[in-house]
C-alpha cells in the first residue's frame, strides 16, 4: 500500500475574512511528482502555505503529513519539507555567503544565528555541488545573479534531506536561459517528491507525475499528467481556448 505524505480533508481556508479554499480534499504519495496549475487567485499559495504548515484550515478541516493521522509537531513535519518561491527569496535580506544560505536550511532560519558544525558546512557544500553550484560558496548572496540566488535557496531546501520539496512558482522572475538551468537541476533531483506551482505548462518537467488544476479555491481536475494535461482539460480549467502540444516530454501551450 503507498504510503501519502501529504492528505488534506476537507479544508476551507480563508484569508482577511475572505473564502479561499473551499471544502478541499488532496491525497499526495510517495514516488509521485505533482504540478499544481492554475491561474493568478486560484488559491495555489494558500494551498502551499497549508501544506507548509504556515496556516491551518478551518471547520473541522484536517491535514496530515508523512503516513500519520496522529498529531505531529509541526517542527518535525518541517525538518522534511523544504520551500522554494520567489517571495522567500526576496524576504532573505540578511548578509550571507552562498554556502552559509544553504546552511541556514539546518536552522529553517534567513541568516545564520547559530554555530554551524563542521558537519553541517560539509552537506551544505555538498548540495551546493549536487545542484552545481559548489563555485558561489563564498560569493555573497546580494551580489549573485537572480538565478543563482534562486538556486542556492533550492540548495537550501535540500540540505537537511528533504523528503518533500514545495516549489511555489520557483521560475518566476527568471529568464528563458536561466528557468532552462533551473528546471535541468531539478530534473536532477532523486529520492525527493515535489510539489510544483506554476501557471505555465512549458515548465511542467518530465520528472512530473501528476496535476493538479485549481480553480476559484477549489479542485477543478486532478490525476495522471498525460490524461490531465490535453487541451480540453486546460481549456476548462483556465478558462480559455487553449490548444497544447507534447514536444520531448514538455508540453506545450497555443491559442487554436
Amino acid at each position: 500500500m503507498e504510503r501519502f505524505l501529504v492528505e488534506i480533508k476537507n479544508a476551507d481556508v480563508f484569508v482577511g475574512g475572505n473564502p479561499v479554499l473551499k471544502s478541499l480534499s488532496w491525497t499526495m504519495n510517495e514516488g509521485e511528482n505533482w504540478a499544481i496549475v492554475g491561474n493568478n487567485g486560484s488559491g495555489k499559495t494558500t494551498l502551499m502555505k497549508l501544506i507548509f504548515g504556515e496556516i491551518i484550515p478551518v471547520y473541522g478541516g484536517q491535514v496530515h503529513w508523512f503516513g500519520k493521522r496522529e498529531h505531529s509537531p509541526l517542527l518535525q513535519v518541517r525538518e522534511k519539507l523544504g520551500y522554494v518561491s520567489a517571495e522567500y527569496q526576496t524576504n532573505y535580506d540578511r548578509p550571507a555567503t552562498g554556502w552559509q544560505v544553504v546552511a541556514s536550511g539546518f536552522f529553517s532560519s534567513i541568516g545564520l544565528h547559530e554555530q554551524v558544525t563542521p558537519e553541517q558546512k560539509e552537506s551544505a557544500l555538498q548540495a551546493m555541488a549536487h545542484l552545481g553550484i559548489e563555485y558561489l560558496g563564498n560569493t555573497s548572496f546580494r551580489q549573485m545573479s537572480y538565478g543563482e540566488a534562486r538556486r542556492v535557496l533550492l540548495a537550501r531546501a535540500m540540505v537537511h534531506r528533504t523528503k518533500l520539496l514545495i516549489l511555489d512558482e520557483p521560475c518566476a522572475g527568471l529568464d528563458i536561459p536561466t528557468r532552462e538551468r533551473f528546471l535541468t537541476t531539478l530534473e536532477k533531483l532523486k529520492h525527493t517528491s515535489m510539489i510544483y506551482v506554476t501557471h505555465r505548462i512549458e515548465e511542467i518537467m518530465p520528472c512530473v507525475t501528476h496535476v493538479l488544476f485549481l480553480k476559484d479555491g477549489q479542485i477543478s481536475a486532478q490525476g495522471k499528467k498525460d490524461e490531465m494535461l490535453n487541451s480540453e482539460t486546460l481549456s476548462r480549467a483556465l478558462g480559455c481556448p487553449l490548444s497544447v502540444e507534447k514536444k520531448s516530454d514538455r508540453y506545450w501551450l497555443s491559442l487554436p
